[in-house]
């Protein structure tokens, strides 16, 4: 069995054993305890929330005084209290007003884990993820707080940088991440952004003569 595939067997494994419902769950779980990305009593969305590991993760992060919306077309049921599930498309031009309802003075986060259904084709797939992560990071402009986090996911290739620079001039700080629950050989990476500013700096100028 080669490294990566032991590793992937792993937290799978320990997922079962802790109920979670994804492996994934253990990316977000490593992210949260290094960057503290959600508090108790927040509000966060959670796009491409299915089968709902993140949900789970989320949910006990933000404690009985919070609340955790997921996002997705699948059908993602989670018997808990302080959990919405919302079955909508991302691109949905709606969406927003939607999830309004159920926090009205914005976010505190809002969580990426979007893939597009692969098709072998890498540019294409590359193609398609990024216009998700573009798609997440326009949702977070316009749900988040002033301050608010993010974590997005994103397929490395022609157009990582570009969005990642991207990030960068809507965050105060973005850290590159890949969680060891990753697989080595996978091209996803993770993007932690800090500070949401919701206006943007204008350069200052020197004084007239």
């Amino acid at each position: 069995m080669r490294p990566w595939e032991a590793r992937r067997d792993l937290y799978w494994r320990l997922a079962k054993e802790r109920g979670y419902r994804s492996r994934s769950a253990f990316k977000l779980l490593e992210i949260q305890r290094k960057f503290g990305v959600m508090r108790r009593g927040d509000r966060v969305v959670d796009l491409g929330c299915h089968p709902g590991g993140w949900l789970q993760i989320s949910s006990k992060a933000v404690g009985s005084e919070g609340l955790a919306v997921g996002v997705d077309l699948k059908e993602t049921a989670l018997q808990l209290r302080n959990v919405v599930f919302v079955r909508a498309d991302v691109m949905d031009q709606g969406l927003v007003e939607i999830l309004h309802v159920h926090a009205p003075f914005g976010y505190d986060v809002l969580l990426s884990d979007l893939s597009p259904n692969i098709s072998g084709a890498w540019e294409l797939d590359h193609a398609r993820q990024i216009a998700l992560s573009r798609r997440a990071l326009e949702l977070a402009r316009q749900l988040l707080k002033d301050g608010g986090n993010s974590v997005f996911k994103v397929f490395q290739g022609n157009e990582f940088n570009r969005f990642l620079g991207e990030v960068r001039s809507s965050f105060l700080e973005t850290h590159v991440v890949k969680p060891k629950a990753s697989r080595s050989q996978s091209s996803e990476l993770y993007l932690v952004a800090l500070g949401l500013r919701k206006t943007r700096r204008i350069p200052s100028h020197p004084p007239l003569p």
